[in-house]
């Protein structure tokens, strides 16, 4: 902790213009890997569906303003999720600092008013009290578990805390959704998890994951402090 009270993250980059070819690999992969967890797939079933109403409900007027409902609605996200992505690849110059608490709370009230969650949000880090880079990084890690309890977990409740110690900042994500069984993702193409993983570590941070089936998901996040 500095003495004016901001902190001072371990392993975070010293110089990125050192590590800047990486990053660009770095970007570049990340962006293929939402392109194909977050947009494809959302185009891929609203293919799906639009071949359904051509084959079989032309006849069948309720099922089909139910599956072109349906249809609608998958564009619409596929369209978020790109305006999303472009947002993202914004450099660091255009995300506004101190700004993680406000910007995770919008996202948060998005997604409640789409999907009815019950929400607790609580966040006991200041404004301008952690770096621009490390606010980037967990904002981004955040928001992709928050969409991954938003598109497949089927929960109905959705509970965010971040909290810092001398020691370190904490931030823990819990749905009570369906959760999953850990040994499935492990050296599968679950990008976003992986994503969110990469993003934690290259702050020097641990992301971990507690879930099984039918017991909800708790995604924890933990970036230790330099001692002074």
């Amino acid at each position: 902790m500095r003495p004016d009270g901001r902190m001072t993250v371990k392993n975070a980059p010293n110089n990125p213009e050192d590590e800047r070819p990486d990053l660009v690999a770095e970007e570049r992969q990340r962006i293929a890997r939402e392109l194909h967890d977050r947009v494809l797939q959302l185009l891929s079933a609203a293919r799906l569906r639009a071949e359904t109403v051509r084959r079989q409900l032309l006849d069948d007027r309720t099922a089909l303003e139910t599956e072109l409902r349906a249809v609608e609605e998958s564009i619409d996200k596929a369209i978020t999720e790109i305006r999303n992505l472009l947002t993202e690849s914004q450099s660091e110059e255009d995300l506004q600092a101190g700004s993680l608490e406000r910007r995770l709370k919008q996202e948060l009230d998005i997604f409640c008013a789409r999907t009815g969650f019950k929400l607790d949000f609580r966040c006991a880090v200041g404004v301008h009290e952690l770096p621009l880079a490390i606010e980037r990084e967990l904002y981004f890690s955040l928001r992709e578990g928050i969409l991954n309890a938003v598109r497949h977990s089927r929960a109905t409740e959705l509970r965010l805390a971040l909290t810092k110690t001398p020691q370190a900042l904490k931030a823990t994500l819990r749905d009570n959704g369906v959760g999953f069984d850990p040994a499935s993702i492990r050296g599968g193409s679950h990008y976003g998890l992986k994503g969110m993983k990469e993003r934690i570590r290259k702050i020097g941070g641990e992301l971990t994951v507690e879930t099984a089936p039918g017991q909800g998901t708790e995604i924890r996040i933990t970036i230790p402090f330099e001692s002074d």
